[in-house]
């Protein structure tokens, strides 16, 4: 720390313990393939103990000058909310990278970013409104052979939701959501199966009360070896490497954890005793209106009656096997619903 920063030198073969000569000796700039001009490193005013190095490099990411982080910014926003980016490659806007398919709406996008002081907030409501979000999945047959992949935007992409999007959906449907923010990270119930694969099971892991754990997915502590399972079924970004993009994956794993893991069993013990209590409660309500109930919930649409007479005949066909009663026969009936793929995808 200081005013002065000490002198920096390459060394040859990247040898930190080589001899630092004179002609090795370097001065702070900027990536050169990126054909920057010279670092304007403005000295600290009286009583600030800084070199202004990182004050000049934060100015000349942040410039107006300087379009590719405000691009590349702006590109993973996009690619967030629709499952892919206007430059696919979003770790790559260079000549092997792919090309952006809306390069003006890319730069539109930048744009409004850096004008809007950096705020995210806005950018994300502009896209949030836009024809391209709000459109529909479907498709028709002459578009389909037209663009196949939808580079002109013509129709929305079904996109499943992320790892934590589900998890948090869950929550939001069986009514325990905490929308509690920011405070120390949380510690979600692991199941012991998992724990045993440990040297020392439950070694480094805490816990939090049942209110904490159902506050958003991002408070999550991560332990590189003990992921969530649900996170890590459906593809939660690796924790050893950075991760641009996630892909989707579908695998068996993900389908016996949402009917059989015990956090969709819990969360689907939750659920059943909302719907019954906005239903009309145990003895004022039916089960036709518990199913009907059931499906506003999840999938925020009101159900059609074939739909909720579905549901009824699948409660009273499982009411009529051998130790199942009502209250586990919606059980089981929410853990259906929640495996509905109008609830896991947004289309």
């Amino acid at each position: 720390s200081g005013t002065e920063a000490p002198d920096t030198f390459v060394f040859p073969r990247g040898n930190p313990h080589a001899e630092p000569k004179p002609e090795n000796r370097v001065a702070p700039a900027f990536p050169a393939i990126l054909k920057p001009q010279e670092p304007v490193i403005v000295p600290p005013a009286s009583g600030v103990v800084s070199t202004g190095r990182r004050t000049a490099l934060a100015n000349w990411i942040a410039s107006p000058k300087n379009p590719l982080p405000a691009r590349v910014l702006a590109n993973r926003i996009w690619q967030h909310h629709f499952g892919r980016g206007i430059v696919k490659s979003a770790s790559n806007f260079g000549l092997m990278g792919d090309p952006p398919t809306h390069p003006e709406l890319l730069d539109w996008l930048a744009s409004e970013l850096v004008a809007g002081n950096w705020r995210l907030k806005p950018l994300h409501k502009t896209i949030l409104m836009s024809e391209a979000y709000r459109a529909a999945s479907a498709g028709t047959a002459t578009a389909l052979v037209k663009d196949p992949l939808n580079d002109a935007l013509w129709r929305f992409d079904v996109r499943r939701l992320s790892a934590e999007e589900l998890r948090d959906s869950i929550h939001v449907a069986s009514g325990g959501f905490n929308p509690k923010m920011y405070g120390p990270g949380i510690y979600p119930e692991i199941p012991k199966a998992v724990l045993a694969g440990q040297s020392r099971p439950g070694s480094g892991w805490g816990s939090s009360s049942p209110e904490e754990q159902a506050r958003r997915s991002i408070y999550i502590h991560v332990k590189r070896s003990l992921i969530t399972p649900i996170l890590a079924d459906f593809d939660m970004a690796d924790t050893d490497t950075s991760c641009p993009v996630r892909f989707t994956t579908t695998q068996p794993t993900q389908a016996l954890g949402m009917m059989n893991g015990d956090f969709v069993q819990r969360q689907a013990r939750l659920f059943a005793e909302r719907v019954r209590r906005e239903a009309g409660g145990p003895d004022g309500a039916d089960t036709a209106a518990e199913v009907r109930r059931a499906l506003e919930i999840t999938l925020t649409r009101t159900a059609s009656d074939e739909e909720v007479a579905q549901g009824v005949a699948l409660v009273e066909k499982l009411e009529g096997q051998d130790g199942v009663g009502p209250s586990r026969a919606l059980e089981l009936y929410c853990v259906m619903v929640l495996n509905l793929n109008e609830f896991a995808y947004l289309d």
